[in-house]
């Protein structure tokens, strides 16, 4: 890690597809006020990842709107404190978030390669 970086670490979002085959694939459409990230459609075991620092005030904010088939929840993935991913630690460390999108839930690990058992749950399909 460099001195750059010690002082603004950088945030790691990963998002991987873990939905039962033969079924409707999973939209993610993240963005902030700032940077728009697209619609990225993910089919099982798809994965895609963003990383960020946060702005010099911390009030940088994405969150991300989730849809497969007729379920859809939309939240922050990265607010301040806010959020289920934040720093819970030393913030001089890089932060790994990884959301993984299942058939009746979405679930946190925090950690670049977490295990199953990692995984907390973090948000439901509305």
């Amino acid at each position: 890690m460099t001195n750059a970086s010690f002082w603004n670490p950088a945030i790691t979002e990963t998002f991987i597809s873990a939905i039962s085959q033969s079924t409707p694939l999973v939209d993610v459409y993240c963005q902030s006020r700032d940077d728009d990230l697209g619609v990225r459609t993910l089919k099982p075991g798809d994965k895609f990842d963003f990383s960020f620092h946060r702005n010099f005030l911390g009030t940088t904010h994405f969150y991300c709107n989730f849809t497969w088939g007729a379920n859809t929840t939309t939240f922050d993935v990265y607010y301040k404190h806010e959020s289920p991913c934040k720093y819970t630690g030393v913030i001089a460390t890089d932060l790994y978030c990884t959301w993984l999108i299942e058939d009746y839930a979405i679930y946190l690990a925090r950690t670049h390669n977490p295990s199953p058992q990692e995984f907390v749950f973090a948000n439901t399909w509305v």
